[in-house]
């Protein structure tokens, strides 16, 4: 006779890993974002543009959101699956969107201060 527990005990260890992607890898965005703004942000002094610093946030925006939309499509097979992954899922979720928003704020500086400031 088959358990009815005996599937929950399993771990599908790619979906975990789409999982940590958002806890791990939205943050390691803003983090490259952040860092590409310091290192450009002497381009965009002298070319009196601040599209050089906002570029990359833009496109670390972009990428920040395909992160989001990947691990709610993950915790949507969690929950289809019924893989006791509630917290890594949740945790994931917010996470990453909530360095979508951190990205947008990001953003917010170089379009109203000049580069040379």
């Amino acid at each position: 006779m088959r358990s009815s527990t005996s599937h929950h005990g399993l771990l599908n260890t790619r979906l975990f890993g789409t999982l940590l992607l958002g806890v791990v890898g939205a943050p390691l965005l803003w983090l490259m974002a952040l860092q590409t703004g310091y290192v450009l942000a002497y381009q965009a002094c002298d070319a009196q543009s601040s599209s050089w610093v906002i570029v990359p946030t833009a496109a670390a925006i972009g990428l920040a959101m395909i992160v989001g939309a990947v691990t709610v499509a993950a915790r949507r097979r969690a929950e289809r699956e019924r893989i006791p992954l509630p917290f890594i899922g949740r945790l994931s979720l917010g996470m990453a969107w909530l360095m979508v928003l951190v990205l947008a704020a990001s953003a917010i500086a170089p379009i109203i201060l000049h580069p040379c400031d």
